[in-house]
């Protein structure tokens, strides 16, 4: 199921409700496929003309199989717009995000990111490949994205060269869209998955534990709506005292800086580790 489909809103009783889509989960549902949920909800009930500016998400727990029920409340109105989202399963509150809007586009003196250089993702090898030659069993989130690394390694490999992981993914069912609340939901999955890749792309040996999404702030940087392909390039260069925090920025074919985000992943033991 497509990331539009996965989170298509329905009304329910009290308020909008999304049916999750178990196809999206990794360690349970994807914490960037929840955001999105969230943002989808905001852009069904922002004025005319706004778009995303920020959102500010909290994990506050794992959601289970089933429906969540999302509920939007305006904190204030107008030219620029803040909401607040609690994605929740009965009384358990599962995601808590802050989402501001605009319709303002003042004009402000330019400066701009120079984008990575890296070959374009028509010259490089699926992740499906690379991984596939390795013999390792490939989860089936992956089913939704199609990847094409541009410094891949794994940790048996030798330190990379750039400690920032670069790679160009794009959603396999995806059709172009000029919404720009639709077009954020894509950075949002991406940016939430590459905080943990850019903590492994650092390692030098195994790691013995997963990395669940703890938080997730994403700036959007308007602008047109990009191509099929985003680049990901994403650091991770704190870890420690059982969190991992990495800063993920999304480019466009073009060189255009799409969003940037950071986010803290909570280290969390295998429970025959843990005790």
């Amino acid at each position: 199921m497509g990331l539009l489909e996965a989170t298509a809103l329905t009304q329910g009783e009290h308020c909008p409700v999304c049916r999750l889509d178990p196809a999206w989960d990794i360690w349970g549902p994807a914490g960037g496929y929840i955001a999105a949920i969230a943002m989808r909800a905001v852009g069904a009930q922002a004025s005319p003309g706004h778009r995303p500016v920020t959102l500010t998400g909290q994990f506050v727990g794992v959601a289970r199989p089933g429906a969540v029920e999302v509920r939007v409340d305006p904190v204030k109105q107008g030219g620029t717009a803040l909401f607040v989202v609690t994605l929740a399963q009965g009384d358990r509150t599962v995601f808590l995000a802050q989402i501001w809007t605009t319709a303002r586009a003042e004009p402000s003196l330019p400066v701009r990111p120079v984008a990575p250089t890296v070959p374009s993702p028509a010259g490089l090898r699926s992740q499906d490949e690379l991984i596939a030659e390795r013999g390792i069993p490939q989860i089936a989130f992956w089913q939704n994205i199609e990847g094409r690394p541009a410094n891949f390694r794994l940790v048996d490999d030798p330190p990379a060269a750039d400690a920032h992981q670069y790679r160009w993914m794009r959603l396999r069912d995806w059709d172009a869209t000029a919404d720009p609340f639709l077009e954020a939901m894509r950075s949002l999955v991406l940016i939430d998955i590459g905080v943990w890749p850019g903590h492994w792309h650092r390692l030098t040996e195994r790691a013995a534990y997963a990395a669940p999404s703890l938080d997730l702030t994403v700036h959007f940087h308007g602008g047109a709506p990009a191509g099929d392909w985003l680049l990901s390039d994403a650091d991770s260069d704190v870890s420690g005292n059982g969190l991992i925090s990495g800063r993920v920025r999304t480019w466009s074919e073009g060189g255009r800086a799409i969003a940037t985000g950071m986010g803290h992943c909570l280290v969390t033991l295998p429970r025959a580790a843990s005790g």
